[in-house]
């Protein structure tokens, strides 16, 4: 903490003081009892003063009135209606010390405010990029609590969404990793030994990071009831007293959650972008977020991007692609055969029906899940995108075809009302997703035969087709690049089957090898003979059951 102030809080006579301050100088020394007098007095009846400290990026203006920041404007941005967009709009108050007149001296791009009980705040502006250097040094024989207000203002189209994506992150130094409260909804939490309190929205936050470390806070969301603001924030954050000072240092943070920037701090800022649990977060911020980056390197369309991510994703993902297309082209070679062992034992007992089904499949070497294997370990690549999108700011207020903003939702329809969960709008990538996934499961399932009409199947059957209606509610709101993404997906997969189906795979060399593993006396896998233990296994106790009913 020394150090900082030693560097930075200026001597008085080296300040240029603003032309709203003055100060009058005698020979003879002053009393010091009128001069505190005058001074809470002037501190209470001075008129409010403003200042500003800008660069290429931002431009904060600061009060004399307790060193509060009144508004923090980030210049490269606009919010949704086209207007300057403003993290801090007089939105924001930071209650526990007082917030009477201060003495200001502005230097260029730093700030000193002052007053009689020794209370000093220290603002300092980097000449470019984000990040306000702050500092503060009142007397105190306590603990001084101070309490974060902030009003979360709406910045983006769909209010629903931005507030869904609104939180409180913070940052635990014992940990060494960074947690939050729930997203979009009212809730409170503690914390001890905190390196930085985030008051994180969609796409741009306010994190108040403390070098020496928050000793204590107490945070709460609570999620607005008008239209303009998203959530009201609320964090009560302790600094430790050390003879009889606190004095307490960091970077207080107005700006976009870019991965980019945030990460240039060696704070952890860039832990604020939400990119998921897991090897899903692993796969948004190594895999996808690097492969957005590269192609957004060449100053393309963002629309154009996107369609290139799916397909470079897809043809990673073609071997996956290619094996779980073989598999279903054995299971149709195999579909006749099927047909015959299912109305064959349509009367039997379905472990038995069962039991038969596995045998053909061993004598056949064929797996009857090796269709669906290689589909769902691409499936952590399509959660990972769903995460990657809300979260994607680069995608803000960027157009493509009829969408005016690939972050948020499109709209070719507006109707006079609204429809519970799904909106008052219409939106066409959704739409075609919806479409897109409904054929795709139709002509999986007319390409994968079953082995039988079981309860547990026609149930399975009807999820399947109920999905694509449940996506186009679900998504109608959603990001329209998301959307966009997964139609693209869909399209894309629809031309490598074909692909596979016309020039890569025969169904009659299927056919002859098939034949030739059942001449052989089959090949069990370690699915089937799991499988076949398991029937065996069941039909067992069944016999056990029945001889004791005896």
């Amino acid at each position: 903490g020394t150090s900082y102030w030693a560097s930075t809080m200026e001597p008085a006579a080296e300040l240029v003081a603003t032309e709203e301050v003055t100060t009058a100088t005698t020979a003879s020394q002053p009393d010091v009892a009128a001069i505190d007098s005058a001074a809470a007095t002037a501190d209470t009846l001075a008129p409010e003063q403003e200042f500003t400290l800008e660069n290429a990026q931002v431009r904060y203006v600061i009060s004399n009135r307790g060193g509060q920041i009144k508004y923090a404007e980030l210049k490269e941005y606009l919010d949704w209606q086209g207007k300057p967009l403003r993290v801090i709009d007089g939105n924001q108050v930071l209650e526990g010390l007082t917030n009477d007149a201060m003495l200001a001296s502005q230097n260029g791009s730093k700030l000193q405010l002052t007053n009689n009980q020794g209370t000093t705040w220290l603002y300092e502006l980097p000449a470019e990029g984000y990040g306000l250097r702050w500092a503060l040094q009142t007397p105190s024989t306590s603990d001084l609590t101070l309490t974060w207000k902030q009003q979360g203002i709406r910045h983006e189209k769909s209010k629903t969404n931005e507030t869904t994506n609104s939180s409180t992150y913070y940052y635990e130094n014992a940990e060494e990793d960074r947690s939050s409260l729930s997203d979009g909804r009212d809730d409170e939490e503690s914390g001890e030994n905190l390196g930085w309190v985030a008051h994180k929205q969609q796409y741009f936050s306010s994190i108040l990071q403390a070098d020496q470390g928050i000793q204590k806070a107490d945070m709460q969301i609570r999620v607005a009831s008008d239209t303009a603001h998203t959530l009201n924030y609320e964090s009560k954050l302790t600094f430790a007293s050390e003879n009889g000072v606190v004095s307490a240092q960091g970077i207080w943070y107005h700006g976009p959650n870019q991965y980019a920037i945030l990460k240039a701090f060696e704070q952890n800022f860039d832990q604020v972008i939400p990119f998921g649990w897991g090897i899903f977060g692993w796969i948004g911020k190594y895999v996808v977020s690097p492969l957005f980056n590269f192609l957004d390197g060449y100053s393309l369309n963002y629309g154009l991007i996107i369609l290139l991510m799916a397909a470079l994703i897809k043809l990673v993902l073609s071997p996956l692609t290619f094996t779980s297309y073989k598999s279903m082209a054995k299971m149709r070679v195999l579909k006749p055969e099927i047909d015959e062992l299912n109305e064959k034992f349509k009367d039997a007992d379905p472990a038995k029906k069962q039991q038969e089904t596995m045998a053909l499949y061993q004598k056949a070497g064929v797996n009857p899940l090796g269709g669906c294997i290689p589909q769902l370990l691409s499936l952590p690549i399509l959660i990972a995108m769903f995460r990657f999108f809300p979260v994607s700011i680069e995608l803000r207020q960027q157009g493509f075809l009829w969408a005016d903003d690939l972050s948020s939702y499109d709209s070719i329809l507006s109707l006079p009302f609204e429809i519970p969960f799904y909106g008052a709008h219409v939106s066409l990538f959704t739409l075609l997703m919806a479409i897109s996934t409904f054929l795709y499961t139709k002509f999986n399932n007319s390409m994968t035969p079953t082995s039988g009409n079981s309860m547990m199947q026609q149930q399975m059957m009807i999820i399947q087709y109920l999905m694509p209606f449940m996506l186009l509610v679900w998504f109608n709101n959603y990001s329209s690049g998301l959307s966009y993404y997964y139609f693209i997906s869909n399209v894309l997969t629809f031309g490598q089957q074909w692909i596979i189906k016309e020039f890569v795979i025969d169904e009659n060399a299927i056919r002859a090898k098939i034949d030739e593993t059942k001449a052989k006396g089959g090949s069990q896998s370690r699915f089937a003979k799991k499988m076949n233990d398991m029937l065996e296994a069941n039909k067992e106790a069944g016999n056990r059951r029945a001889r004791r009913s005896k």
